[in-house]
């Protein structure tokens, strides 16, 4: 350890609190081999895996983000307060979502019941909660990508603002082509589920080196431009004046808590399919040093290619100007990706081709997301005894379901992203409280120090204090300036209910809140009569042929790929008085 030394073994090591897992009743044990999840078949498969898991709003949100934060100089104040932040609030808070996974081998609710007790599930549920409601929408805009690609590779692209716009609103007013194409992304992403990490890794290993190429091609191709070396130039000059600006501060950590997927519990699910040789220290930091490039790289595209082609149409254009364009909002944060890029494109030699590959990037990087969210959301059933052919069903069910509205009314949408993306904060701030009824310096050793084979990196006892204070600091100044600019940018008061009011995210936050409560109410309460009643309906699942549910098929994986050396750990320390299972 860094602190204590190395040491051949696990090292447990006392609760600082008395009330860690104070109301863990034992009743929960560690999978056994042949019913744990299945291991990733290799390191690489992780690492690409942990890429595609993210990414998504790098290449329709970051670029827009960037430019609102720009100065007359330029924008890298705000990359470097950006890079300050994935340290201070991603990379940590993902590092212990994946610890707890590979210790727990449980999603969110399953986890926070082991290492804080019953009582405590509610806080998984939470964050279980929030990533599948926002699954429910997520496929809907995957299907955006998919349809824009679609018509960059077979109809013009549009020259004029209007004829953008007019395509959007023929798109997704006045056809059913969104609700059709959430339907087959959603199949697609159940279908690449069905049978767990295994084909979860092979989709992943496929879409990442091509996402990766395409990216590349793109951004080597935006810089041969005419005038890109302005946009580049504009890119990486500072205006030191806006890091007294807390706005700047504050989009930073709110962009890199949005753009890594930190607390939405995607890392810890995939967590749970790690052995002992894939350290959670150096996956993390491999795989936020790549996503973190991509959105550089997606970032100095678009602004290659902005500056480019605005320059080449409009030559009385200013700095000013092309900022303002980079800007540009619209619906759902369409406005840059689907309204303006399709007319930048198309007034270039070979824009159409560019503009088809870029798109088809997003369809990559978004569908990557698709699928972990989806993932995460199945894990939970499958905790709770539902085999994963029957919770993938389920839960592809109820994602398109759900979606339809979103689909269907753009304005839903919106309320749906505002709400539940702003929930995530709280997803965060939980995570954090784990940590403090845990005990900071027993989470670093048990599930991090020494609980691998050796090979991960250390973590210094600075690594605590991070967890603990800078965490929680973070995600309070984000709540905090959330609420503020919320209330200031809204068209009515706080108090009255509106797409992305206040009150509306209170109300929806308190229902939900409630519902998992009460649910862990009844469950402590009840336990025994519900277990039983559980327990007569999860059988029914035997009915189901065996050709139709995938456990027939993956156990032999499962035993196989699981980690024996991973198992007897958790036994003992199940056994042991010292942690909190």
């Amino acid at each position: 350890m860094a602190d204590d030394g190395e040491s051949d073994g696990t090292q447990l090591v006392e609760n600082d609190t008395d009330g860690s897992g104070s109301d863990s009743d034992g009743e929960t044990s560690p999978k056994q081999a042949s019913g744990g999840p299945a291991m990733f078949s290799s390191k690489a498969g992780l690492l690409l895996t942990f890429i595609s898991a993210v990414g998504g709003g790098s290449l329709w949100r970051f670029p827009r983000i960037l430019a609102n934060n720009c100065g007359e100089e330029g924008c890298l104040q705000f990359l470097l307060v950006w890079l300050v932040f994935l340290f201070l609030w991603s990379i940590p808070l993902i590092i212990m979502e994946v610890a707890i996974g590979r210790f727990t081998r449980r999603a969110p609710p399953m986890a926070f019941h082991d290492l804080l007790g019953v009582k405590s599930t509610w806080l998984g549920g939470w964050m279980a909660s929030l990533n599948f409601l926002i699954t429910c929408y997520f496929g809907v805009i995957v299907g955006w990508s998919v349809f824009y690609t679609i018509e960059c590779v077979f109809y013009p692209l549009p020259t004029t603002y209007d004829e953008s716009i007019m395509a959007w609103q023929q798109f997704e007013e006045e056809s059913q082509w969104p609700v059709l194409l959430h339907f087959v992304i959603t199949a697609a992403c159940a279908a690449a589920n069905w049978r767990g990490v295994g084909s979860i890794e092979l989709a992943m290993t496929t879409m990442t080196p091509l996402l990766l190429l395409l990216l590349v091609t793109a951004f080597i191709w935006a810089l041969t431009l005419n005038n890109a070396g302005v946009g580049l130039g504009f890119f990486c000059t500072p205006d030191w004046g806006l890091l007294g600006s807390p706005t700047l501060w504050i989009e930073a950590l709110s962009q890199v808590a949005w753009d890594t997927g930190a607390a939405f519990g995607i890392f810890l699910v995939l967590g749970t399919s790690m052995s002992r040789k894939m350290g959670p220290v150096k996956n993390v930091i491999w795989t936020t040093a790549i996503n973190g490039s991509i959105s550089l790289t997606v970032g100095i595209t678009v602004f290659c290619t902005v500056f480019s082609t605005f320059t080449k149409v409009n030559p009385e254009g200013t700095k000013a100007d092309i900022v303002e364009l980079l800007r540009t909002n619209g619906p759902a944060n369409t406005g840059l990706t689907f309204i303006w890029l399709p007319i930048l494109f198309s007034t270039m030699t070979g824009g159409r081709v560019m503009a088809s590959l870029f798109f088809l990037a997003v369809v990559i990087a978004t569908f990557g997301n698709y699928i972990t969210l989806m993932n995460t959301s199945v894990q939970a059933m499958v905790d709770w005894g539902v085999k994963r052919g029957v919770a993938v069903a389920v839960i592809a069910t109820l994602t398109f379901l759900l979606g339809i509205p979103s689909a269907v009314n753009i304005h839903v949408l919106v309320n749906q992203d505002f709400v539940w993306s702003a929930g995530l904060i709280f997803s965060g701030l939980s995570m954090v409280s784990l940590l403090w009824r845990y005990g900071a310096k027993n989470f670093r050793l048990n599930m991090l120090n020494e609980a691998g084979d050796g090979s991960d990196w250390k973590l210094p006892k600075a690594f605590d204090y991070l967890t603990k204070y800078v965490l929680l600091l973070n995600g309070l100044v984000l709540l905090v300036w959330w609420v503020i600019q919320t209330i200031q940018s809204a068209d009515i008061p706080w108090y009255q209910l509106g797409e992305q009011s206040l009150m509306t995210a209170i109300l929806e936050w308190t229902v939900l809140v409630i519902i998992l409560v009460g649910l862990n109410a009844l469950f402590v309460w009840s336990r025994t009569r519900i277990s039983q009643r559980w327990s007569s309906l999860i059988s029914l699942q035997d009915n189901i042929p065996d050709c139709c549910n995938i456990d027939c098929c993956c156990n032999t994986v499962e035993e196989k790929n699981f980690d024996p050396l991973e198992y007897e750990k958790l036994r003992l320390l199940e056994q042991s008085d010292c942690v909190g299972i």
